[in-house]
């Protein structure tokens, strides 16, 4: 069930249901200008667990009861997939990335009177953001004044506010402390302080100014010069042990823009979005015509293939040597492959004992609507054949 009555005339909805409610109207009026990423990313959301992607069907052996269970679609937009993804990612990154040191969280905000022109050109300018905010933070922490040491970074790209606004911004995850320039030493940052934010912000400005002139003299004429002028926002806060901002910034590694929350469709039409203010941390709302709801949810889709994570630094994959002096230096266990884990802790099991593969992962089994016993798994179509139907009981 997709929706329920609010008590007001009007009715609660889940993201998703309120997107395949709202497409076929935002389609007929703007379908033909939309951009052709956009409605093919919203054709396979649309089509995210109905029987166009296929399915199990599941049939009870007591009684004629039986339950399909639709494949999701897995794009990295839906509200409604990526949580299984996003609970794996995080552990990795748990291992892969956790030491025993303070954590910073900076996050790189673009002025507002840049944003219309990023939105614009959405694969260059993000790949640009990425890029020279990762080198400010390198170069200032390289500076023997500063920190005078490279940093290791965890970069995850957001594009939008709470209010699901264009809102472009970096959050890095950053250990509070970095590889002496001459590799033989962890340089410890200070208590609670990593790099000056204004600092950051002012050389990451020059950087994107100067880099989008020599690389995009085109793109760079068509922004008015008193962009330039206004200051970059750059946060920088201690972030523990780290746990808490990875487990934040798991959350929309596999979701874009809102997870499947409830919305409110109030009977005047428009939609009620609640959401809570960064400020104050009070709950509040806003009302949205229907159709803004949707052009303010189609406009964080990404271009095919872009990275919205990604990692600088010696936690790079390439520095896999310098990750792991790091780790020798902080008496931490390196970071080693699946062969490399046998010779360096060897295999509890007797040598001659070979190891069986696992057995395939059966769908798991709902139990029936009707008499509430678990049900057997009938099969599997794919996307394009023709629905399976359960056998008629004798």
């Amino acid at each position: 069930m997709h929706g329920s009555a609010t008590g007001d005339g009007g009715q609660s909805l889940r993201v998703h249901a309120l997107l395949r409610q709202l497409a076929p109207e935002y389609l007929d009026r703007f379908g033909s200008t939309m951009p052709g990423r956009q409605r093919q990313v919203l054709k396979k959301i649309l089509s995210c667990r109905t029987p166009a992607l296929g399915g199990q069907l599941f049939q009870c052996a007591d009684c004629s009861g039986f339950a399909y269970r639709y494949h999701s679609c897995n794009d990295r937009h839906c509200p409604q997939c990526g949580q299984s993804d996003a609970d794996g990612w995080l552990e990795a990154q748990k291992a892969r990335l956790l030491l025993a040191v303070p954590y910073f969280l900076v996050t790189f905000t673009v002025p507002e009177e840049l944003r219309l022109f990023i939105r614009s050109h959405l694969k260059s300018a993000l790949d640009l953001l990425f890029a020279l905010s990762s080198q400010a933070l390198q170069e200032l922490a390289g500076n023997p004044r500063r920190l005078g040491a490279q940093l290791g970074m965890l970069g995850v790209l957001h594009t939008w506010s709470r209010t699901l606004i264009f809102h472009p911004h970096i959050h890095y995850l950053i250990p509070g402390g970095g590889l002496s320039l001459d590799g033989r030493q962890w340089v410890r940052a200070p208590k609670n302080f990593l790099l000056h934010h204004k600092a950051l912000g002012a050389h990451v400005r020059t950087l994107f100014k100067e880099r989008l002139r020599k690389k995009h003299p085109d793109l760079f004429a068509s922004v008015p010069a008193a962009v330039w002028k206004h200051p970059w926002n750059v946060g920088c806060q201690a972030a523990g042990s780290g746990q808490n901002a990875l487990r934040y910034l798991s959350r929309y590694v596999f979701k874009t823009a809102t997870s499947n929350r409830k919305v409110q469709r109030l009977a005047e039409g428009k939609l009620q979005w609640t959401y809570r203010e960064s400020k104050t941390r009070q709950f509040t709302s806003l009302k949205l015509e229907p159709l803004q709801f949707m052009s303010r949810f189609l406009q964080h889709i990404l271009p095919r293939g872009f990275a919205r994570v990604r990692t600088f630094g010696w936690l790079h994959p390439a520095a896999k040597v310098r990750a792991n002096r790091v780790r020798a230096l902080l008496r931490q266990q390196p970071l080693l492959t699946p062969a490399e884990e046998q010779t360096w802790q060897p295999p509890t099991d007797p040598p001659s004992k070979v190891a069986q593969p696992p057995a395939p992962k059966l769908p798991c089994a709902p139990d029936c609507p009707r008499c509430h016993k678990a049900m057997q798994w009938v099969g599997t179509w794919r996307a394009g054949q023709v629905l399976l139907y359960p056998k008629r009981p004798p």
